[in-house]
């Protein structure tokens, strides 16, 4: 009797065991596929409006050829990236803060304004969310202002100035700066001119511009009155555009050498073969033989699917984003500690003819540059450049042409 009352408590109490184990089974198992289901969510701040509107496309076309390259997905689980607007301080801010407490991303990347980067780097900071900044190149990014949540794609003022100093020195020491009124050219006006200064040059005259000027034929008229053996900008974007082409319909093209701390293709394009005139450092450029297969391959990707090839915005927003991809592939993680331990120790290889890395001190990647010249000849509506040199020269080391520490004003704390 006993065994009668007792066989049927422990089949009892086996199934209900049995059940509690395939119900926490089932949760384990739910749990997974939702985490699996769950997109893992990747910011962009990028231009949709004003200046730089062009080139913010363009870099959003390359991140989206980074997350074509993955697949759309690491580690079973699909990649989302969320795009908004970068125009101006305090809308790029409130965008920042939305992607990180609305969206909840992972982390950020793009950034082509200096101005507004800056403004969100507090915020990445105190948010340990890494960003990955692209396009800016005030020097105090990854000099005064940096930070242990971010890291720069794009050359500082420092290193473009450098590198594009000795080939617009050749025209003479008298020199006409324009610049645009806010960090990006008042750093750049600064550093172009400390070499000149330190090499017996002159300033004949500088003039700021504010960001969106439309009008520069005042600010023309005044270079001409001074006939400076060259002229350096500090302007991009449609700004560049617009100066381009007003230089050209004043008859000015080719006749007062020119130079720029960037220079976006597209920039370009926009201003025509005729307008189109200078020698500019520049970061990438989708033709000649200084590309290695992988860039071949990326420059092919873009034309493939977007029926033109990319300019130098769209290279580096498809490098941070891989970059951002290949941490969280690597460390198999989206833990910000693991993300940036990765990257400041990762070599990314084929991207150029040498390793490329972010440096740990500072977060700026370290990679060679190119000297460019508009051709004399442009063959179609998109090969404007002829590469002139990469820098440093060969045998050279990669950081000869970055700041050094005693040069450098960062100071990151490791939190």
């Amino acid at each position: 009797m006993t065994n009668t009352i007792h066989k049927p408590k422990r089949r009892g109490a086996r199934s209900r065991r049995a059940l509690l184990a395939m119900t926490v089974c089932g949760s384990l198992l739910g749990a997974l596929t939702a985490h699996a289901a769950n997109p893992i969510r990747i910011g962009l701040l990028l231009p949709k409006s004003g200046t730089y509107a062009v080139q913010g496309a363009q870099g959003h076309q390359g991140a989206m050829i980074a997350l074509q390259d993955f697949g759309g997905k690491i580690n079973g689980r699909p990649i989302k990236i969320v795009w908004y607007d970068e125009n101006g301080p305090q809308t790029t801010q409130q965008n920042m803060h939305k992607l990180i407490e609305q969206d909840h991303v992972v982390g950020v990347t793009g950034g082509i304004s200096s101005g507004d980067i800056l403004a969100v780097m507090p915020i990445a900071e105190r948010s340990k969310t890494p960003l990955i900044a692209t396009g800016p190149n005030a020097t105090e990014i990854t000099g005064a202002k940096c930070n242990h949540y971010t890291f720069r794609v794009d050359l500082p003022n420092y290193t473009t100035t450098r590198t594009i100093y000795p080939s617009l020195a050749k025209n003479g020491k008298n020199w006409y700066f324009i610049s645009a009124s806010y960090a990006w050219g008042i750093d750049g006006y600064k550093q172009m001119k400390g070499l000149l200064d330190a090499h017996g040059g002159k300033v004949v005259g500088a003039d700021e511009t504010p960001l969106g000027t439309s009008d520069f034929s005042s600010y023309i008229l005044k270079v001409v009155s001074k006939n400076p053996d060259a002229l350096f900008l500090g302007i991009g974007g449609s700004d560049l555009t617009n100066f381009l082409k007003q230089f050209h319909q004043m008859g000015l093209t080719g006749k007062i050498p020119v130079s720029s701390l960037v220079a976006n293709d597209t920039d370009l394009w926009a201003a025509g073969k005729d307008a189109a005139t200078g020698v500019y450092p520049k970061i990438w450029n989708y033709t000649g033989d200084q590309n290695t297969e992988k860039s071949k391959q990326f420059a092919k990707a873009f034309e493939d699917k977007y029926g033109k090839p990319p300019e130098s915005e769209a290279w580096q927003d498809y490098f941070g984003m891989s970059a951002l991809l290949t941490a969280i592939k690597q460390t198999g993680s989206t833990d910000p500690g693991k993300l940036i331990s990765f990257l400041e120790s990762h070599k990314f290889e084929g991207y150029k003819q040498r390793p490329i890395y972010f440096r740990k001190w500072d977060h700026q990647l370290i990679q060679p540059t190119l000297v460019a010249e508009v051709r004399k000849t442009i063959p179609d509506q998109y090969n404007y450049f002829e590469i002139d040199s990469v820098q440093p020269a060969a045998g050279k080391p990669l950081e000869s042409i970055y700041p050094n520490k005693s040069e450098s004003n960062c100071h990151m704390d490791s939190n």
